[in-house]
């Protein structure tokens, strides 16, 4: 209760600087004892309700006078299991610089302040602030690690943003809760102020309007205020769970924690009398994690960046992430998901809880594959290739970067284990049901997000593209199965070419 009363009471100082003190407050509800007329479905009452239920969310509604624009009233909704969601974020995410978050009870004080950034997160929805995604982005990511600058300014300036924990913050940097734990930042407090400060200059709606068009003018261009908007399907900067302005830094960083963790997790999810169920859903939210930076850094694989602006201020709104920051990601993804992540393997762990590590590792390679290689993001390549030219990140580059990172082994002959047996066969299928997409699908996609039209792929490059790579790739297998001496090898050499000689004549 009381960190629940903290997570609304924390908002009282970007009211303040909007000029007003004391205007948000909450409050134990009376009992029937104390004020008889006291009840939630009085619309002058708003309430935080708690739900004894396992769903792990909490939400935040607003009901808003059409006519106006006044929000009335809200009821946040606060699950009971919520409490799980926090312990598994925080383990994962801050586990490795925070010796509290190892064990599965945590002690009522952490719990609680997870239980205030919560609260204060829904709380800002019924003030009228939608989710900002891209607010974490405007922070270089070795700000993350700097412990003076991350305690003093948090590491995302939006407590709005699905920025959740400092994971990029490594152990030797001994920064403290105040510099891993969200909280109301820079962004909130100007958007409060934007939303509800007095503006006695103005005498008419229309005269507040041109007031509030310059603050936002004068916050242009600092990234601390940027706006990404949920829902944005092109811009690396607007994705939840993600923090710092370079997610192939940011991730690095990330996964270096996730090795620290790993080892430890037959001791930090043991509970006398207890089963290996701790284990096993915990292992499980490490290899969640990894899926999600693996997403944040595919995101850029045909990016567009989205800049909302009024038609009266310069520069685009939409602009191709660059060719270099294409292949740093893709540089990524070979070093850290297609070369085989050992990592992961660990024989404590799956001895006790049967997790299949083949199994396991092909399903995140399948993920980069997934993001990387589909007709979405080939389709804006092709657009950017004929926007800038020789200055996009293209199709071939892709492929390109693609046969080297996962076909390895095929200029020096050398023996392909099992894991990369998986991978190359998942790639072969890969291209070959894009190529010959199932009737459902029938080849059509969408490009540029939701403001261009549908492309079919029969008319583009693609096809082009990927029947000349499959060509390319099966001269290859051919060459090195006639001269491997590994039989496991050799097999896999020559299915992988029957596969892709189907794929380019299925008859």
């Amino acid at each position: 209760m009381p960190y629940l009363i903290q997570g609304i009471n924390d908002w009282q100082g970007a009211f303040e600087k909007a000029g007003f003190k004391n205007a948000i407050m909450g409050k134990v509800a009376p009992t029937w004892e104390e004020d008889s007329t006291w009840s939630l479905e009085d619309a002058r009452n708003s309430g935080i309700i708690y739900k004894p239920s396992p769903v792990q969310n909490a939400y935040g509604p607003s009901t808003t006078d059409p006519r106006s624009g006044e929000i009335i009233e809200s009821h946040i909704g606060w699950f009971h299991n919520v409490m799980e969601l926090l312990r598994n974020w925080y383990m994962i995410q801050a586990g490795a610089i925070d010796p509290r978050a190892r064990k599965m009870v945590f002690d009522d004080e952490l719990m609680g302040q997870l239980i205030r950034f919560v609260s204060s997160h829904e709380v800002g929805h019924t003030l009228g602030l939608p989710h900002n995604f891209g607010s974490s982005s405007g922070v270089p990511v070795e700000n993350l690690r700097n412990k003076a600058w991350v305690e003093a300014n948090g590491h995302t300036p939006s407590i709005m943003d699905y920025a959740r924990f400092n994971y990029v913050a490594q152990p030797e940097d001994n920064i403290s809760a105040a510099g891993i734990y969200p909280r109301i930042g820079d962004y909130d407090k100007w958007a409060i102020e934007w939303g509800y400060k007095l503006l006695p200059d103005a005498a008419t709606a229309e005269d507040e309007v041109a007031i509030l068009d310059k603050w936002v003018d004068a916050k242009a261009a600092d990234k601390r205020y940027y706006y990404g908007r949920q829902g944005q399907p092109d811009d690396p900067r607007d994705q939840s769970e993600c923090i710092g302005d370079n997610a192939m830094k940011a991730s690095a960083y990330g996964i270096k924690n996730l090795q620290r963790i790993v080892p430890n997790l037959p001791v930090w999810t043991k509970q006398a009398n207890e089963d290996y169920s701790d284990l096993n859903e915990i292992y499980g939210e490490v290899v969640g994690q990894f899926r999600r930076y693996i997403g944040h850094v595919c995101y850029n694989f045909g990016g567009i960046y989205e800049t909302l602006k009024k038609n009266n201020q310069s520069g685009d709104v939409y602009e191709f992430v660059s060719r270099a920051t294409q292949k740093e990601a893709a540089d990524f993804i070979n070093k850290q998901v297609f070369t085989t992540p050992t990592w992961l393997i660990n024989k404590a762990i799956s001895g006790k809880t049967g997790v299949n590590s083949t199994s396991t590792i092909l399903a995140l390679q399948e993920a980069a594959l997934s993001r990387m290689l589909n007709t979405n993001t080939m389709n804006k390549m092709l657009n950017a290739e004929a926007s800038i030219g020789n200055q996009a990140y293209t199709i071939s580059d892709l492929l390109g970067d693609l046969k080297q990172s996962i076909f390895t082994e095929l200029p020096g002959k050398k023996p392909i284990d099992i894991y990369r047996r998986n991978l190359q066969k998942a790639y072969v299928e890969r291209l070959g049901n894009i190529i010959n997409p199932s009737p459902a699908s029938g080849g059509i996609t969408i490009f540029f997000g939701n403001t261009s039209p549908s492309v079919d792929t029969k008319k583009s490059d693609i096809l082009s593209y990927l029947k000349g790579h499959c060509r390319e790739l099966k001269i290859q297998t051919d060459a090195a199965a006639a001269s491997s001496s590994d039989k496991a090898t050799k097999y896999h050499l020559q299915d992988l070419s029957d596969r892709l000689k189907k794929i380019l004549d299925p008859k």
